[in-house]
């Protein structure tokens, strides 16, 4: 069946192939697994029933709730696993390839679910959530990085950033399915919810040989034929794709690298500067109120108590939603640091709005419902400025050698931001504790102010320049290469960084050499008919990198 989709692949749009939209709807539906999981595992914690069976019994209030304690454990005890998920699913992917994560982490998945649905005390609820973030953490490392490798540079950022809109859209259909339950008497409130995550992984595993291994990983382990094999059935559609002299320019790209792909190098020379910003998205990530959006959502609005928090959460998600169909089809135009800086001064606005309202003594309707706006308001905007965007960035910065690695420490370090915030999120939120409720915004709202400096710093643009695209010459001696680029392959962005041009600067910069023919082939602006000219063209040019091989 693979031959057959291989040479039956036709064009979807100028960019994206049948089969590579296959693929990504496959890689979807994992990814819809690990969004409906996390919407629906923390708005059942909500519901009555769910802490009838799991939680403890209030002598006060007479009701069954969760204690501080134990809705802290329920939610950050989790990405402790997450983190394992992390560490162990890279280095499986790094050895074995995309492919062997894929089919492994959704099975985790499946047995995670089914301790989810048949548990019945709180440690059960735990450990079903423990063994489910395990999946989540592979999840995280895997798809961005995979869907960054094997999409053209021209679509990258709204391709990656489908993952974001994925799960938000998972999220937001979780939503629908428990503001329904929530109505209902007894466990089926919170078991229907529970039993359809079956669905997801199921599929997935399912579609999972409709996935092309990584070309850039092929390559890295030197396995040319497999990776010439993998670019034909991903851009195969044009017969005369010129896939094994692709092949020829990345495998030269990691050839020539500076860098060879050791730990060290993360912190060394041009790499130090692309793993500082890397961290920096990671951080944006996570710090900036994230599972005040998500995971504790729910349970903020029952806190203000201002309208019915499922349907609350349903109008959330669906914010979300939006801030996810805003990257995907303006990231490409605006830029992935333009949009970060702009809307994430905005997020800043909000969270610091919402704390103001929040300083109101015996507060009036009307302020309540000013906190409440600005808590529908949050998701959306953070989600545009902090969410999609530096899940993108995260995906683009590291160095083609360092890909792995890379990932793994971004996204470990995210983890462990969010594993922080969501631990200590209920004491700040909850009496006895800081019982901060809506001030809270003046410490998200600070934060995000901190990584909007350090983004400019720091956090280069890596979507090239977005105007009709511009026809400029390169000169080779006595040829010219005609190249016309809009967008920025991963090797060109690695020329940037190689050439260390300042972020506030990055926007304009303009590639040479392999690097520039690989762009100009993933933007499909070489036509099969003279492409070997270009190609040969440009690997007569002196290679930019020979010049820093003596950089620190």
């Amino acid at each position: 069946m693979g031959h057959f989709l291989r040479d039956h692949n036709y064009k979807a749009t100028k960019h994206v192939s049948t089969n590579l939209v296959l693929a990504t709807m496959v890689l979807m539906t994992s990814v819809f697994a690990y969004g409906f999981e996390n919407s629906v595992l923390s708005t059942v914690q909500a519901m009555n029933a769910y802490e009838r069976i799991f939680g403890e019994y209030n002598a006060k209030t007479k009701k069954y709730e969760f204690t501080v304690d134990h809705l802290a454990y329920l939610n950050a005890f989790p990405l402790v696993a997450y983190a394992f998920g992390v560490i162990i699913f890279s280095q499986v992917g790094e050895r074995f390839g995309r492919r062997a994560v894929f089919y492994s982490m959704n099975c985790i998945c499946i047995i995670g679910v089914a301790i989810c649905y048949a548990g019945r005390s709180y440690a059960w609820a735990l450990a079903g959530r423990i063994i489910i973030n395990l999946h989540v953490g592979a999840e995280a490392w895997l798809v961005p990085m995979w869907l960054a490798e094997i999409v053209p540079a021209a679509v990258r950022g709204s391709m990656v950033a489908i993952y974001a809109f994925s799960h938000v859209l998972a999220g937001f259909i979780a939503a629908v399915i428990t503001n329904s339950t929530s109505k209902l008497h007894g466990d089926d409130s919170w078991k229907i919810p529970i039993a359809i995550m079956f669905a997801f992984p199921a599929l997935a595993l399912s579609l999972a040989w409709l996935l092309p291994e990584s070309p850039r990983w092929l390559l890295r382990q030197g396995k040319f034929e497999q990776a010439v094999e993998s670019l034909y059935y991903i851009h195969g559609a044009d017969k005369a794709y010129p896939a094994e002299q692709e092949a020829q320019l990345l495998k030269d790209t990691i050839d020539n690298a500076p860098t060879k792909g050791s730990w060290g190098e993360l912190f060394r020379g041009i790499n130090k500067r692309r793993t500082f910003g890397g961290l920096v998205a990671a951080g944006a990530n996570q710090l900036t109120g994230q599972a005040f959006a998500s995971t504790y959502g729910t349970v903020f609005l029952k806190q203000i108590n201002v309208m019915d928090p499922f349907t609350g959460t349903l109008i959330k998600r669906a914010g979300l939603l939006g801030g996810c169909i805003f990257v995907i089809t303006l990231v490409e135009k605006i830029g992935r640091r333009r949009v970060g800086l702009v809307v994430g001064t905005a997020t800043a606005a909000v969270l610091m709005i919402m704390g103001g309202l929040g300083t109101v003594a015996n507060p009036a309707k009307s302020v309540q419902h000013g906190i409440l706006a600005m808590s529908i308001i949050f998701p959306c905007v953070y989600m545009i400025a902090f969410g999609s965007t530096m899940t993108v960035i995260k995906a683009e910065i590291p160095h083609t050698s360092l890909r792995d690695k890379s990932n793994m420490l971004f996204w470990t370090v995210s983890n462990l931001c969010n594993i922080l915030v969501t631990f200590t999120l209920p004491y700040l939120l909850k009496a006895p504790y800081a019982n901060l409720g809506s001030k809270v915004g003046f410490v998200f709202g600070c934060i995000s102010v901190v990584f909007l400096v350090l983004i400019f710093f720091l956090v280069p643009e890596m979507t090239g320049k977005y105007v009709p695209p511009s026809v400029w010459m390169l000169p080779c001696g006595k040829n010219t290469i005609l190249l016309i680029i809009s967008f920025r392959s991963l090797e060109e962005v690695d020329e940037m960084f190689e050439k260390r041009v300042p972020a506030w600067r990055s926007r304009g910069f303009q590639a040479t050499g392999i690097a520039a023919a690989v762009t100009d082939l993933e933007n499909d602006h070489a036509t099969t008919s003279d492409v070997d000219g270009k190609l040969g063209s440009a690997e007569r040019l002196e290679d930019p990198r020979s010049s820093n091989k003596g950089s620190p």
